[in-house]
């Protein structure tokens, strides 16, 4: 009898190990180009990012300013990223931000620029 609930607990680990194989199969990485310039773009894109559904992990990175993003691709795609990063007023892969919107930091030339001193670009 011991014997067969061993067998039966090693062929219930099976199944939740494999099930969570499965999910982690939905996972994929993807990178945007974009235009943020500074700290604060950086933090912006960031946090915007990452209340998206199906995003696990955001990371924006100013030198090459590409932003990577680790999703679920049965919550989310890539369409839907370059949109919430158009949302947030920056370009995605050359898809130009929303129509009105804007980033702080690269404003219409009507509007006051925001960026503060020391936010790692040239003004």
């Amino acid at each position: 009898m011991s014997k067969l609930k061993v067998a039966s607990i090693i062929i219930a680990m099976f199944s939740v190990v494999g099930a969570n194989a499965q999910k982690a199969s939905n996972t994929q990485v993807v990178s945007i180009q974009t235009n943020g310039t500074c700290q604060s773009c950086k933090e912006k894109i960031e946090q915007g990012l990452a209340f998206e559904k199906g995003v696990k992990d955001v990371n924006y990175d100013l030198a090459t300013a590409i932003v990577k993003v680790t999703y679920n691709a049965e919550k989310t795609d890539v369409e839907k990223l370059r949109k919430a990063i158009n949302k947030l007023g920056f370009t995605a892969d050359n898809q130009k931000p929303e129509k009105g919107k804007s980033s702080e930091c690269h404003p219409k030339k009507e509007e006051k620029h925001s960026c503060k001193e020391g936010d790692g670009h040239k003004h």
